[in-house]
């Protein structure tokens, strides 16, 4: 059976619909489905039973699923030990990052790789952290750097090799005119009550925790006016006067426009972690990447109170 088909199968499982598949692979859902019954007929057994428009694994589908998940698994370690066998890291690699470390970690990882591992081509998405694991599971990339926020866990995968990075303080970034900001020391989140807030969009990290953060801690509702996922139009609305928010360290300590202080009521932090496939972990790209990560990261904790870097 080929790998590719069961890729498909062990997406499927994963995602639930033929149309959920080939979108996260870049298939039409009329291929996916020939490729299924492709490898249906070499299983001999029947995988799918069709439940009105879509279709369901049957047993032997779900057990065939397993296997592939090991099969696909099997095949990336036997190419991480061979990758060690062909000299230095090489070959092209999808790297992802949010958008803040995407500014501050970038060109430094790219000139670090430049000198360390020539031979490597490095492909960068900027994307939030739970589509970004997916796609990683899915093998469309094959590093993450992402976020945690202490509020918002983000889920654990045995087959996801997660490694923490850095620590980093989420500030509240408001207006130096704002009439909530101390004249030094940390700020109390209940003096922006009244004020308009700006967050991400539903479902996202920053949304989650802004909303638990005002609750919990100032023991109100923010009044969202503005969403976006962007940091740097978050940074432009506060600078504006126009919202407060909470902004992590490295975007908020670089923008005059604003003040970033921490929080009187606790203080809160987010970690940056990177995630690779365990079966793909020891790989030499994987490995000279997180190692550029670590070298381009640790002067920068070492410059600022508010990161430090995970041991």
């Amino acid at each position: 059976m080929e790998l590719r088909r069961l890729r498909l199968l062990h997406e499927l499982s994963r995602r639930g619909t033929v149309a959920a598949v080939a979108e996260a692979l870049s298939y039409s859902p009329s291929s996916v489905s020939v490729q299924l019954a492709e490898l249906e007929r070499e299983a001999g057994a029947p995988l799918l039973r069709r439940v009105g428009r879509n279709v369901e694994l049957t047993a032997a589908g779900w057990r065939l699923a397993e296997h592939a998940a090991e099969a696909l698994a099997a095949d990336e370690s036997v190419r991480t030990e061979l990758a060690h066998l062909g000299g230095g890291p090489r070959g092209r690699l999808r790297l992802t990052l949010v958008q803040s470390m995407a500014l501050a970690l970038l060109p430094g990882v790219l000139a670090r790789l430049g000198d360390t591992a020539p031979g490597l081509e490095v492909d960068v998405i900027q994307r939030e952290t739970a589509p970004a694991l997916e796609e990683l599971r899915s093998r469309a990339v094959d590093v993450v750097v992402g976020i945690e926020y202490e509020a918002v866990p983000v889920g654990r995968h045995r087959d996801v090799d997660r490694r923490d990075l850095l620590r980093e303080d989420v500030l509240l970034a408001l207006h130096p005119a704002h009439p909530g900001l101390p004249v030094r020391g940390p700020a109390r989140l209940a003096a922006c009550a009244g004020s308009p807030w700006a967050s991400g969009h539903p479902g996202t990290g920053l949304d989650a925790v802004i909303r638990n953060v005002c609750n919990r801690l100032g023991g109100f509702a923010p009044d969202i006016r503005h969403r976006t996922d962007d940091g740097l139009i978050l940074a432009a609305l506060v600078s504006s006067g126009r919202a407060v928010t909470l902004l992590p360290a490295l975007l908020a300590t670089g923008v005059p426009q604003l003040t970033a202080r921490r929080l009187r009521e606790e203080r809160v932090q987010r970690t940056v972690f990177t995630a690779a496939r365990a079966s793909a972990a020891g790989a030499p790209a994987v490995e000279a990447v997180r190692e550029a990560l670590v070298h381009t990261a640790r002067p920068i904790a070492a410059r600022r109170r508010v990161l430090e870097l995970c041991p």
